[in-house]
């Protein structure tokens, strides 16, 4: 029993044992806390899930165990099988009744989603070749698998099962691709759009119905064109047919959108994302402010609110009609929460360009050396928690700046990026402070969950925040993260706790705990 290889990640189970709160896994040679997550179930914690290699067969075959433990922590099921030693795991996902696994497998040269059902068992394996057609996605692999990372590809559909959206290259063409695995029969199909204006696109997930997928769509008319267009598309999950596209040709404004949240029980759809005058350059010019659109299953606008950054944001917000906050930069909007009593609440994070002190002093040194390379003369840093409260009619009645410090994001080029481009970035490699939002199933009560990183006389280190909503206002926990450890990283868990998941390298030992908040 040799080398335990962690690959993942976390899954919850339905079993309540006594707490025993802490789980240690010896010889862990690798561990990517990336593709560590926990899931919910009503918003609720119901356990965790790891996925790791737990002996060597022969020279080019390994054993992996499934192990499945419960919300304290206690080993409930271990499933095991083999496969080949060039396997890895990019990325995980659970959906409500399934584990989804996408592997990397060197040998077949294949990418491959495995379906497991709540009781470990496998159920669909969905294979697929990769090709010089998707190079760009095994380079984004490549860069981006980091502890740090979120799934990038790989996105659950509820019961319906799971989506991956990929970055596609025939050529010159530069598209995407949709591809959907069912999780309740053995069912996938792949959408790659055909039409002349998406041979230059890049698509996100944006979020799901019980038959859509959802995607932002940025279009441009060709490769090297300044000129992007900005597109809501809705694809059925059912025949995989484009059910609406978008792009505001006759609004008064252009939409760019960000965030999707269906409304339960109505059929509408509400989407979030910041507006620009008509003739703007949506890439590179300032947003007028943040849009709340209802739309209907099949793309019908039934509404459409503005809030303005000079007008409606100004009365609770340090902001100009440039779209920035003195002191916090732009915001990115991670998540919006609907409440049992219609209110919308966003939570965002600020972001800047700074001038980096030791870039300029690189730039110089290459200069005086004759020597002209790509050194960035600037950084992007992330800076303080912004949750924006709206009523029912979609009109902002109150916005807060919760302090943090501002914190440097590793990014290439980023001289060069623009506002949109590089806040996606920021998401793609876990630049951002934000964590995580929990609540019960209605949203009465929710805990919007951050990382930060203090320089203080008192402490210097890692703390983990919390803004408790309690139905009527919000309170601030924070606790200090002092550990050891190589890499850390903080998941949710059972009420009132956080789990906290530490690897120490030189040990080969990876731990986890539960410990109490507030």
């Amino acid at each position: 029993m040799i080398k335990h290889l962690l690959i993942v990640a976390f899954f919850f189970f339905t079993s309540s044992l006594y707490a025993q709160s802490k789980l240690s896994v010896e010889n862990v040679y690798a561990a990517y806390l990336q593709n560590s997550g926990t899931i919910m179930e009503n918003n609720q914690i119901k356990g965790y899930f790891f996925l790791y290699q737990s002996d060597k067969i022969d020279r080019r075959t390994n054993e992996y165990t499934l192990q499945i433990v419960d919300e304290n922590l206690n080993k409930v099921k271990d499933i095991k099988f083999q496969d080949s030693k060039k396997l890895s795991l990019l990325e995980a996902a659970y959906n409500g009744n399934s584990i989804s696994f996408l592997f990397k497998n060197e040998d077949n040269k294949t990418l491959d989603m495995k379906v497991y059902g709540i009781d470990g068992k496998l159920k669909y394996t969905y294979s697929r070749e990769y090709t010089k057609k998707t190079d760009d996605l095994m380079k984004r692999y490549e860069t981006m698998h980091t502890d740090e990372g979120t799934n990038q590809n790989v996105f659950d559909l509820g019961e319906q099962g799971y989506a991956s959206v990929l970055p596609l290259r025939d050529g010159r063409t530069r598209t995407y691709e949709v591809d959907y695995y069912s999780s309740n029969s053995k069912k996938y199909w792949t959408y790659v759009p055909s039409d002349d204006d998406e041979r230059y696109a890049n698509a996100e997930f944006l979020g799901s119905t019980d038959s859509l997928i959802i995607l932002e769509v940025m279009k441009r008319n060709r490769m090297m064109s300044g000129k992007i267009t900005a597109h809501l598309v809705g694809i059925d999950i059912t025949s995989k047919k484009k059910i609406f596209d978008l792009d505001g040709e006759d609004d008064t404004y252009t939409l760019v959108p960000s965030n999707v949240i269906p409304v339960k029980g109505s059929g509408r759809i509400l989407v979030m994302g910041s507006y620009f005058d008509k003739n703007d350059n949506v890439a590179k010019d300032f947003s007028k402010g943040l849009a709340i659109y209802e739309i209907d299953g099949k793309g019908n606008v039934l509404s459409k609110t503005y809030n303005s950054w000079g007008k409606d944001f100004a009365k609770y917000l340090p902001t100009g009609n440039k779209g920035k906050l003195d002191k916090v930069g732009f915001l990115f909007i991670h998540k919006l929460i609907r409440t049992h009593d219609g209110k919308i609440f966003a939570v965002g994070e600020g972001y800047k360009r700074q001038v980096s002190a030791g870039g300029i002093a690189l730039t110089a040194l290459s200069a005086a050396a004759g020597s002209y390379g790509s050194t960035s003369t600037t950084k992007i840093v992330t800076t303080d928690m912004v949750v924006m409260e709206f009523n029912d009619k979609y009109k902002v009645t109150d916005a807060t700046i919760y302090d943090k410090t501002n914190n440097t994001a590793d990014l290439l080029l980023s001289d060069f990026h623009s506002q949109h481009a590089i806040a996606l970035l920021l998401k793609a490699t876990g630049g951002f402070d934000y964590e995580f939002t929990t609540g019960d199933a209605d949203n009465n009560t929710f805990s919007i969950c951050y990382g930060d990183w203090v320089r203080s006389s008192n402490y210097k280190g890692q703390t983990f925040n919390t803004l408790r909503y309690n139905g009527t206002k919000f309170t601030k926990d924070k606790i200090e993260l002092k550990s050891k450890a190589s890499r850390m990283q903080v998941l949710p868990a059972k009420a009132g706790s956080i789990m906290i998941l530490e690897y120490f390298k030189k040990d080969k030992r990876l731990e986890s705990r539960l410990e109490k908040i507030g």
